[in-house]
């Protein structure tokens, strides 16, 4: 398992309105980008440089036939996964790994070996500046732990972004331990700056930003 071609990825906040949700972030100094038109998006993105970025996210988009089918077809664990962000009604939900490569071959691979079951799927969206944007998914079983993308094709981050609020990077994630697979955390991540571990908590607890003390859950309270 090439560790170094794994990283830290993104984080998910759940809203229930996004727009209102977007409005809020602006007016605190975030450049924020639609994931596609705005009266169709279902997430939007606030980007950095490098780095970990965010996900604003406000329900999947998938109708009643199409979650059956999904159930009727094996996929009851990515519901599972959606369920439980969705459950949630205003906060941070997910967070997740990426492959500095466009392919997912070596993680699957490594799952198989380590008899951790999971669901493989291969997504586009059509972004803000109407390019199709490429990526792959691996959905763990295991709906504690977070789910694995491939990089983008092509790279939707900017090169250059500047946000009024001065704020340039996510500094840290602090995820509970409990519930955690951690060995199976260490066996994928090798490099886990940025990332902190607490006990007693479940999941994503909260994201900090380089050289500020402004927090998403406190602008979208």
């Amino acid at each position: 398992m090439h560790k170094e071609n794994i990283q830290l990825s993104h984080v998910l906040y759940r809203v229930n309105d996004l727009h209102e949700s977007v409005f809020k972030l602006q007016k605190e100094g975030f450049v924020v980008e639609y994931g596609t038109d705005p009266e169709k998006a279902y997430n939007a993105i606030i980007w950095f440089e490098e780095g970990i970025f965010v996900e604003i996210y406000t329900n999947s988009g998938l109708s009643l036939p199409i979650k059956c089918m999904m159930k009727l077809f094996g996929y009851q664990s990515v519901l599972d996964r959606i369920n439980k962000w969705e459950n949630i009604e205003n906060g941070w939900c997910e967070w997740s790994l990426e492959s500095r490569i466009k392919k997912l071959d070596i993680e699957r691979e490594f799952f198989k070996n380590e008899k951790e079951p999971f669901k493989f799927h291969k997504a586009k969206r059509r972004d803000i500046n109407n390019q199709i944007l490429k990526w792959e998914l691996l959905m763990p079983n295991d709906i504690y732990f977070p789910f694995i993308m491939s990089a983008y094709t092509p790279n939707p981050r900017p090169r250059k972004i500047e946000h009024p609020n001065g704020i340039q990077s996510v500094s840290k994630i602090i995820i509970g331990k409990d519930n955690l697979n951690i060995s199976l955390l260490d066996n994928l991540l090798l490099d886990k700056t940025g990332l902190q571990l607490v006990k007693d908590k479940i999941g994503l607890q909260s994201v900090e930003f380089e050289n500020s003390t402004l927090k998403i859950e406190h602008i979208l309270i």
